[in-house]
């Protein structure tokens, strides 16, 4: 126990921990706090406006038919045109010009196949007007000369233009889409025979009529930072454990370990502290870098992810409190991983400058494996689950993660179990 604890105050030197805490601090401002305001921004501003939030804080964790029927899709519609009659009726001379006597038939006039065909790639009166008339509707000032279309729509959010009629109109209208006529849903029904899984999913949500309550961006926003995070602690992982093998090697120190009993069972205790090392750094980043975000959206702790939204399907009846759970556990099986195959580099370099050499670019290949597993992970888009096994197999990044640690490990161990014969040798 004692030669444990020395190479654990060995591995755990305080120059390394600092240097990690500083590029931990990089890494929440250049990425994490963005995390966090992108997950605020899109739970105030995002394609379901303020009515998810709204149903959330009225219904709970599920909507229940007695509920859907409470909230009053039509009632609330209703509210939203009349707003918008009298916006037009105070700018009847532009929208008279086209017809248009109230918000309704603007509606119906904007969406109109034969009008998008008219302009479709045009800059002509038509689509001018049809620019003030949504500015005029989304209550914000209109496109200028010397201002594109894209310019315009993506001018930074104001309040006022998400409570604005428009605004709000398509905002209960994905709501709608959602919890009433499951428009979403009619994608993932091509090619069945093709995506068992997400099918599978797909029939289960809509029996329990996509009833989750859940912030829809949440899963998505979460995965990404949690991504993030693991990329920054498979780094940190390799960067803490190297040094303490590649220095003993540089120094030949190794070789004088089997003159004593107690040396010879140095290099198994090495392994050891290894992995206790990183499973206690992962365990630790993950923790403190999760924290914020976790804590942001604690109110959704106990709400199942299981739901198709309006960009991604959620495959998996769990809590958000389990997928925060389980991409840590991923996260951390990475770390373990990414351990044992930097014991190996180490014990195969003679140098610091050799160890680097190859670290970088196997640290490199785990984190690209571990971001892409973490990202998405459990939702229909994910890399491994769609791209590679194309939404035919369960859970898949969970296994990528999975293999890194075993693969890692039992490597690690075998090197372990060999070395005093080939030293000897």
């Amino acid at each position: 126990m004692r030669i444990f604890l020395h190479e654990l105050k060995k591995i755990w030197n305080w120059k390394l921990l600092l240097i990690i805490a500083i590029f931990a601090a990089l890494t929440w401002l250049a990425l994490l706090a963005n995390g966090i305001n992108t997950y605020e921004s899109l739970k105030k501003h995002g394609g379901y406006g303020p009515f998810q939030n709204e149903m959330f804080r009225l219904y709970g964790n599920t909507l229940e038919s007695d509920e859907l029927a409470d909230f009053d899709f039509a009632r609330r519609f209703a509210e939203i045109a009349a707003a918008g009659d009298i916006i037009i009726a105070r700018e009847s001379e532009l929208f008279a010009k086209y017809g248009i006597a109230n918000f309704l038939e603007y509606i119906k006039w904007s969406e109109d196949e034969d009008f998008w065909l008219l302009i479709s790639g045009s800059e002509d009166e038509i689509m001018r007007d049809k620019l003030l008339m949504d500015a005029v509707l989304l209550e914000r000032s209109p496109i200028s000369e010397t201002q594109t279309r894209e310019e315009w729509w993506s001018a930074p959010p104001l309040d006022e233009w998400y409570e604005s009629p428009l605004s709000m109109w398509y905002s209960l209208k994905n709501m709608e889409n959602r919890y009433v006529t499951h428009v979403y849903h009619e994608r993932y029904f091509i090619n069945l025979e093709n995506r068992p899984v997400v099918a599978r999913a797909s029939k289960e949500i809509l029996a329990k009529r996509n009833n989750s309550l859940i912030q829809d961006y949440l899963p998505y926003t979460f995965s990404f930072y949690a991504a993030a995070t693991g990329v920054f602690a498979v780094a940190a992982v390799m960067l803490l454990v190297i040094p303490l093998l590649v220095i003993d090697r540089s120094r030949r120190i190794n070789m004088l370990q089997y003159s004593s009993a107690a040396g010879r069972k140095v290099f198994k205790i090495q392994f050891a502290a290894t992995l206790t090392s990183a499973f206690i750094m992962s365990l630790i980043l993950t923790a403190v870098l999760f924290a914020p975000l976790v804590k942001a959206a604690a109110e959704y702790w106990n709400a199942s992810i299981f739901h198709g939204g309006i960009v991604f399907v959620w495959l998996y009846d769990i809590t958000f409190g389990q997928y925060v759970l389980l991409l840590a556990g991923m996260i951390i099986a990475s770390c373990v991983g990414a351990a044992g195959f930097a014991f190996i580099l180490a014990r195969f370099s003679s140098n610091i400058v050799g160890v680097m050499i190859k670290a970088v670019p196997a640290g490199a290949t785990l984190c690209v494996l571990t971001a892409y597993a973490v990202n998405l992970a459990l939702a229909d888009m994910n890399f491994f689950f769609n791209a590679i096994f194309g939404g035919r197999f369960d859970m898949p990044e969970i296994i990528v993660c999975g293999a890194i640690g075993l693969v890692g490990v039992t490597a690690s161990a075998l090197v372990v179990r060999r070395e005093r014969r080939v030293d000897l040798l």
